[in-house]
C-alpha cells in the first residue's frame, strides 16, 4: 500500500494537518462536559467526573500542541 515514506511531501502534510485539525476538535476544552457525558460509566468517564481539574489542563494542553501542529504548515508557506 502507499506507506507514508511513498506519499508526496505534499500529500503528507495535508493528511497530517487533517488529522492534528481533528485532535484539536476532539480535545477542545469546551467538549469536556460532552466527553463526560459520552464516557460515563467508563474508566476515562470516571477519571474526568472524579479530577475536573487534571483533564482541563490535559485538553488544554492537547489542544494547544494539536493546533499549533495544524497551523505549522500555514505558517510555513508565509
Amino acid at each position: 500500500m502507499n506507506s507514508p515514506e511513498r506519499l508526496p511531501s505534499e500529500k503528507h502534510q495535508t493528511i497530517t494537518a487533517y488529522l492534528w485539525g481533528a485532535l484539536a476538535v476532539l480535545t477542545c476544552p469546551c467538549h469536556l462536559p460532552i466527553l463526560a457525558i459520552v464516557l460515563a460509566g467508563t474508566t476515562a468517564g470516571a477519571f474526568i467526573g472524579e479530577y475536573w481539574g487534571i483533564a482541563a489542563l490535559t485538553l488544554i494542553g492537547l489542544f494547544v500542541l494539536s493546533v499549533t501542529r495544524l497551523l505549522r504548515p500555514l505558517i510555513d508557506r508565509s
